[in-house]
């Protein structure tokens, strides 16, 4: 992740360049008149991630990483960074960004962003999360799809939903076949709709605490498990 800054006779010169890959998830809102959709690719229909993915975009991270994170030449794949992966409301996405990385043999340098807020680093760390999970459900939808291990699938759910669905799944297959219940276990009803700036939305915690953990467990899913999880679902 590189700014595309250059600094000459004192004056710092921002290089305008047309970022490769289109936004993910289209949406019908409108784009402002001044509105650079080449650069930054089509806004979001989700006010709180097309600021994050704003703010991703103009400090120069879809420079290497690309917007929709295909990585333009030694840039890291975000998609598949187990850093990415492993981090938890930015606690380790934003230590890096503020750190940089030196130049190594085998990659360029990525420099501090030491002088941005708090807030704006968390903000770059959040879109490419979301950015992240649209690709991973991307892969998950085209899969080829196999039949699931339900054993397999019980042990993953006792290990990373039954803390939240004590209840446990029993008779869910009556009610959905195993498509629409992949959909619904990728991207939960309840759970979805846009972001708001709105401060009684950002404030209710447990939805959002719960949109997090699934949105985690989404970019961190294989093939595999969300075809065990059916499996297993679809068994009970």
């Amino acid at each position: 992740m590189s700014r595309p800054l250059f600094v000459s006779g004192g004056l710092i010169v921002l290089l305008s360049v047309s970022v490769a890959g289109q936004s993910p998830a289209s949406t019908t809102t409108p784009a402002r008149a001044s509105y650079d959709i080449d650069f930054i690719g089509p806004p979001l229909a989700d006010p709180v991630m097309q600021h994050a993915k704003e703010t991703y975009v103009l400090f120069g991270c879809a420079y290497c990483h690309g917007v929709t994170l295909t990585p333009r030449g030694e840039a890291t794949d975000l998609r598949r960074s187990a850093l990415v992966g492993a981090d938890i409301d930015g606690d380790r996405i934003v230590a890096l960004l503020r750190a940089g990385i030196p130049q190594t043999a085998k990659l360029s340098p990525m420099p501090q962003f030491s002088d941005l807020s708090d807030r704006q680093l968390h903000d770059i760390a959040n879109y490419i999360h979301y950015a992240r999970q649209e690709s991973r459900y991307t892969q998950i939808v085209d899969a080829t799809r196999a039949t699931g291990d339900a054993a397999a699938g019980r042990a993953y759910f006792d290990q990373q939903c039954a803390s939240c669905h004590a209840d446990g799944p029993s008779g869910i297959a009556r009610s959905y076949d195993a498509p629409t219940l992949r959909d619904r276990l990728l991207r939960p009803p309840a759970l979805s709709g846009v972001r708001s700036f709105d401060v009684t939305t950002r404030l209710d915690a447990k939805r959002a605490t719960a949109r997090e953990r699934h949105n985690h467990l989404l970019e961190n899913f294989t093939p595999a498990q969300v075809a065990n999880l059916v499996a297993y679902l679809s068994a009970r």
